[in-house]
Parts: C-alpha cells; structure tokens; sequence
C-alpha cells in the first residue's frame, strides 16, 4: 500500500506492532501529515504566531509521548486536537498571568504565486480580521469561531472535542461570537473602518 493510501488507522495500526526502531519513523510519518493543521489550530487559538509555534512543539511533544494512550475511540485528529485545545489554553492562561510583551497580529502565509499587491491586501485584511477576533471574542468563543467557520467542523464535534460541558455546547458560543462581532462591525464602521 502506497504512502499516499495510507490512512492515519493504518499507521498506528503499523505503530502497535512495530519495533522500537521502526515506532519513530511510524511516528514521524504520522504526525507529519497533521503537523500544517496543528499549527493553523494553534495559530487561530493562541493568536500569536511564536507562541503557536512553541505549543504545536510542545502538543507533538506530548502527542509521542502518549501515542500509546489513544484508543481509537475518535479519529486521531480529534485525540490530537484535544491536546492542541489543552496547550493552548494552558498557554494563554500562562500568558495572561506574565505577558511577555507585544503580540504580532497574525497574517495568512502567502503562496509564492501570489504578486505583491495580493500579498499586501491579503495581509492587511487577514491582520485586520484576526485583530477584530482577538479583541472581541474570548479564547473559547475564538476557538469554536475558527473551527465552526474556518475548519468548517460540525458544531457537535467541536463541543465534543473542546469539551465544552454547557447544555448548549458550541452554538451557544458561536451566537455569543456572532452577536459581540455584529457589534464590532457596527462600532467599526462608525469609526470609520478603524478599531
């Protein structure tokens, strides 16, 4: 079976009977694959590009350590991204009590097709959109917005996967987003486009 046919079930199927030399490169194979997707998750939670790069370190960090751990209970992205959800929040309340200094405001990563003015354009909105998030949306609401609209996850697999323990679980949060960004837009737009 092909690289490309191979499904994360295989490779840790692969990983259960495999020998301690072999686990790694299994590994390596495995999370190389979610390794882009992490750093989107914790890019869009932490809202800082270096602080999300040092939490996706640590998420695979622990991601190895406990690979042994995941039962197969959910998909694997769903385990993986428990442990995102758990860093970054762990980060941010770490980072809330000794902030570290200015924060960057984030950008989509330009593609090398893209010219210049798109770069720029795409750059100005992505930071200007992400400024808006992070100014108005608590780390939740932020994290179910971003999954619900950007991941285009299913409400019911965001609220199993945040472990979001309300009765309404993640819609509640994304009507809570939704209306606080309505204000947003209005309070913008009244200032003339500016924060």
């Amino acid at each position: 079976m092909g690289a490309e046919a191979r499904t994360d079930e295989d490779i840790l199927a692969d990983l259960s009977r495999a020998a301690p030399d072999e686990r790694r490169y299994l590994a390596d194979e495995l999370f190389e694959r979610h390794y882009a997707r992490v750093g989107r998750w914790c890019v869009r939670i932490t809202g800082d590009r270096e602080l999300a790069a040092d939490v996706a370190q640590n998420v695979f960090i622990k991601a190895y350590r406990h690979l042994d751990d995941f039962r197969g209970q959910s998909q694997f992205s769903t385990w993986l991204y428990t442990i995102v959800r758990h860093e970054c929040f762990a980060q941010l309340r770490r980072h809330a009590r000794d902030p570290e200094g200015d924060e960057d405001a984030l950008v989509e990563v330009p593609t090398p097709d893209d010219d210049p003015e798109t770069r720029v354009a795409r750059a100005s909105d992505g930071a200007f959109a992400q400024q808006v998030l992070l100014e108005t949306l608590d780390a939740t609401e932020r994290a179910v917005f971003v999954l619900h609209y950007g991941d285009e996850l299913p409400l019911d697999a965001i609220t199993r996967t945040l472990g979001l323990g309300n009765t309404s679980g993640a819609k509640a949060y994304i009507v809570s987003a939704r209306r606080k960004l309505a204000r947003a837009v209005k309070r913008i737009a009244a200032r003339g486009g500016r924060l």
